[in-house]
């Protein structure tokens, strides 16, 4: 490639993590001057997705005890177990992802990629059935018993076929569901602002008459809240279980939830930056920015990693992509750390992918909840994803856990283990292979443009919530507004190209 040295952009774009590349591809047709960058060797940035060589690779990498995102990785295989060892098949048969976010089916991701035109290089499978495991001091509660591992009611006719739950916990559970259905609307305003602040567990006994932990512990796992139970409130709880609800039955019936196929959100940022590529985007990796300087006219002089300099009109990246002196300094101190396993198993673990209805799909995707039972102890999430996936082999499934726990890998070890031994097979399923890692997100403040440069703008990096969060695509826009100064009704809506056909 030739010299990028004192080129100019109207846009130069750091890092090709989610937020970047949607940026990129909402830009696409803009007839923008694009410079998008990577300091790393490959595509997704935080989102990326390894082959299993790529991944320990990226272990070694980030096997330090750092200040920066990712810290204590590690890869973990059974040295004493030959069977495992035949058991895994060739590095490039897998696709792990360092962000198997599942997407809510009302996201407003969704409706974007489709006005993008960028839908159909995509394909999304069905996140099906919701579980609940518990770890092994959590057998029992004085107040109801919690089975070791449930399936989680998605319908009225689950609440009332679950022989878990008395009748009168059944009747509260559907009273409960009745309200969040409702919960914003001016009908149920005055008892919203009532409970609202209220601890969830105290307003779902109080205020529901939920006493029993099986009917408490399915609705917290809905939530997918990563706050301890003690510390969750009802403004947390019920609009993410609303969310849950309400995107129930969108695409077909028994799901609400879907994954990208072939690597998380990974493939939808390559996706997009691939539409930026097409728009006449020159995209470079291995080369990031190392510094920046502004110039009289307000634009950016850009030092990359080999010291060329190139100017921008914007540059824009996250924090980690950015030189660390156009960081926030209010909140660099505070941080929400999270602690991984990516574990490959030798088991399909069919028993999670349930067809979605009688005549529903199967899915790919499953959401296991593991607590402890002690109220201060945050929950394990495990999101499993099987071959159909396209992430490991077939006969094998892959599992994701995650936790805010400081007891850290030792909480994921555990509720790992006991959801291996709760399936009814001959041979306890075994971890093949694993991954194990630390990631911190610097708390930043909401607004994204930095103060000292008014032509730089940070967008926030991708939260760990399992979830995909709107506020993604909502950084995304104003970073869009603040560039092109268009109205919002043209945001990320092309019409086709010469060529294709307009979609009805």
């Amino acid at each position: 490639m030739e010299s990028l040295d004192k080129t100019e952009w109207d846009v130069i774009i750091s890092g090709t993590g989610l937020p970047q590349s949607l940026l990129a591809l909402s830009l696409s047709r803009s007839d923008l001057n694009i410079l998008h960058v990577d300091h790393n060797g490959y595509y997704g940035g935080n989102e990326a997705a390894f082959a299993l060589g790529e991944a320990e690779d990226w272990a070694q990498k980030n096997s330090g005890d750092t200040q920066s995102t990712f810290s204590h990785a590690e890869i973990v295989k059974p040295s004493d177990d030959s069977s495992a060892k035949e058991q895994l098949a060739q590095s490039r048969a897998y696709s792990l992802a360092l962000a198997p976010q599942l997407v809510y089916t009302r996201s407003s991701l969704l409706p974007a990629l489709v006005s993008s035109r960028t839908h159909e290089q995509l394909e999304f499978q069905a996140v099906g059935s919701w579980f609940t495991v518990s770890l092994p001091s959590d057998a029992s509660d004085s107040q109801g018993t919690m089975p070791p591992f449930a399936r989680v009611p998605s319908g009225r006719e689950d609440i009332f076929s679950d022989d878990t739950l008395d009748l009168r916990a059944k009747r509260s559970l559907t009273k409960f569901l009745r309200f969040v259905s409702t919960y914003d609307t001016e009908e149920q305003q005055e008892q919203w602002e009532r409970i609202n602040g209220k601890p969830a567990v105290q307003s779902l006994r109080e205020d529901f008459g939920l006493k029993a932990e099986a009917a408490i512990a399915p609705l917290l796992a809905l939530a997918l809240t990563s706050s301890p139970p003690d510390a969750t409130t009802m403004a947390e709880v019920v609009p993410k279980i609303a969310r849950h609800i309400r995107s129930t039955g969108l695409f077909g019936p028994g799901f609400s939830a879907v994954v990208p196929k072939w690597g998380g959100l990974s493939e939808v940022a390559q996706v997009a930056c691939r539409a930026g590529a097409v728009g006449g985007g020159v995209y470079v990796l291995g080369k990031g920015v190392t510094g920046v300087a502004q110039k009289d006219d307000r634009s950016s002089e850009v030092e990359l990693s080999d010291g060329e300099k190139v100017s921008g009109k914007w540059l824009v990246g996250c924090p980690d992509d950015l030189p660390s002196t156009l960081r926030p300094q209010a909140s660099s101190d505070a941080s929400e750390k999270t602690t991984r396993i990516i574990c490959v198993i030798s088991s399909p673990l069919a028993k999670l992918f349930p067809a979605t209805s009688e005549a529903g799909v199967t899915p790919a995707g499953a959401v296991v909840v593991a607590t402890s039972g002690d109220p201060k102890e945050p929950p394990v999430h495990i999101i499993a994803h099987s071959s159909d996936s396209g992430e490991c082999p077939q006969g094998q499934c892959v599992l994701y856990a995650s936790t805010a726990s400081s007891a850290g890998f030792e909480h994921l070890d555990a509720a790992i283990g006991s959801l291996l031994r709760s399936f009814d097979e001959v041979t306890v399923p075994k971890v093949l292979w694993s991954l194990r890692f630390q990631q911190a997100l610097p708390l930043f403040p909401s607004e994204t443009s930095n103060e000292q440069q008014q032509n730089v703008i940070e967008l926030r990096p991708l939260p760990t919530d399992v979830a995909l969060p709107e506020s993604v695509l909502e950084d995304v826009k104003r970073a869009w507004n603040k560039i092109k100064g268009d109205t919002e009704d043209e945001f990320m809506k092309f019409p086709p190209r010469e060529g294709e056909e307009e979609e009805l």
